[in-house]
């Protein structure tokens, strides 16, 4: 099939998924922030520190690839260590066709929502990236999407060849009080024997609407953790990517930690499908509410193949009397071999656990933000020591914006 019958089958199923809402999460009017325009346009440079928040140091040699873009204008990228590549999606695309038409919407259905179809019509950036077979990075790959304001439509390729090892850090946030939507479309190729850390944190605004959609299949033996963090005031996010452990022996991780303040309307977790024999998975969500926020959680796995392993642990911690928490955990087998647990729980801070910090010496701020910080707490798997030291950092960010 050619390119242009293969783009005008998804153009015309776009076109009719146009007004078609997400099972979840709040709908919103497209079209109305499209015609946004920003007060200001922003750069990286510009915003340098606020991209410093969500994990990227454009000024950082500790890296191994990078990928910069503003709107939908691509400011940098490139690539620093044989074995990675870098480049935007629709270079890549004029250029490699024959080898990014195996990747192209093919883990997430074009007409999915709304949101999957009209990235599709007006996508304007994202990137491609491909780790070479057996290549094992030790510094990160960063990529970082800013938005002056108004939309952002991203579609986003990661192919990780056999044997191959690395990380990603996408740093995603908007300058202050600009009203917008972000739609990120992720689709990730893990070959047999291959591992990816895949970090994500977002910080956004109280009128910001956001929109990831996020898809991976994993291979024999293939490895994907996943962390997600967003630490801001958020008008509404809606997420819930899915993994798909197809392969023998294959492992999936992933940890959700999201901070709801303000009036943020969250509704997010993850799926992991295990159709591998003896795949597992372990699937994490903490989330801390204050203010009239609400956050929903849901995080599932499906067991279809013998021999599989998986666990679910939802926790939720209120901060005030009007946020709300609802956490939906899910589990299916089709094998009675199979071995699926879940924990989930909402609870808010301890009198006791205050006041006992508090003689020790501690404010009342303090002993919150020490609290809290203990509570979003996760067993950092798979990470390398300069990443872990990062995300380290932000969650104690996290944990002081919290009080």
């Amino acid at each position: 099939m050619s390119r242009d019958t293969i783009y005008e089958e998804l153009k015309r199923r776009a076109l009719e998924a146009l007004s078609k809402p997400a099972p979840y999460g709040v709908d919103i009017d497209v079209e109305q922030l499209v015609n946004y325009t920003p007060k200001r346009r922003v750069t990286i440079l510009s915003e340098r520190e606020r991209v410093k928040q969500v994990g990227i140091d454009v000024s950082s040699k500790t890296r191994s690839a990078y990928f910069y873009q503003v709107d939908s204008r691509i400011e940098a990228y490139g690539s620093l260590v044989s074995g990675v590549e870098i480049l935007p999606l629709e270079q890549a695309i004029e250029e490699r066709w024959d080898e990014v038409r195996k990747y192209f919407w093919r883990l997430i259905p074009v007409d999915m929502d709304k949101y999957t179809a009209v990235t599709f019509l007006k996508s304007s950036g994202g990137c491609y990236i491909r780790v070479k077979k057996n290549t094992r990075v030790d510094l990160p790959i960063q990529t970082c999407f800013l938005l002056s304001g108004g939309t952002q439509f991203v579609h986003n390729i990661v192919v990780v060849e056999e044997g191959a090892e690395a990380t990603i850090v996408t740093g995603c946030t908007i300058a202050p009080e600009e009203m917008g939507l972000h739609i990120g479309i992720t689709e990730i190729y893990l070959e047999r024997k291959a591992k990816l850390v895949d970090v994500m944190i977002h910080s956004w605004n109280r009128v910001t609407h956001v929109r990831p959609r996020t898809a991976v299949v994993l291979d024999d033996d293939a490895v994907y953790a996943s962390y997600y963090i967003n630490m801001s005031v958020t008008k509404s996010l809606q997420s819930l990517p899915k993994v798909y452990a197809r392969g023998v022996n294959s492992r999936v991780y992933s940890a959700t930690i999201i901070l709801g303040l303000g009036e943020s309307v969250h509704d997010i977790g993850s799926i992991a499908e295990l159709s591998g024999e003896h795949s597992r998975a372990e699937l994490v969500s903490k989330v801390v509410a204050r203010d009239r926020s609400k956050i929903t959680t849901r995080l599932r796995i499906s067991s279809l193949a013998p021999k599989t392993s998986g666990y679910v642990e939802c926790r939720g911690l209120l901060l005030s009397e009007t946020s709300s928490i609802t956490t939906i955990p899910e589990l299916e087998a089709s094998h009675s071999d199979a071995e699926l647990f879940h924990e989930a729980s909402i609870g808010k801070l301890r009198d006791d656990e205050i006041e006992y910090l508090m003689i020790k010496g501690f404010s009342y701020e303090e002993a919150i933000s020490m609290l809290i910080r203990g509570f979003v707490d996760i067993e950092l798997k798979y990470l390398p020591p300069q990443v872990e030291k990062a995300l380290q950092s932000v969650l104690d960010v996290l944990a002081k914006k919290s009080v």
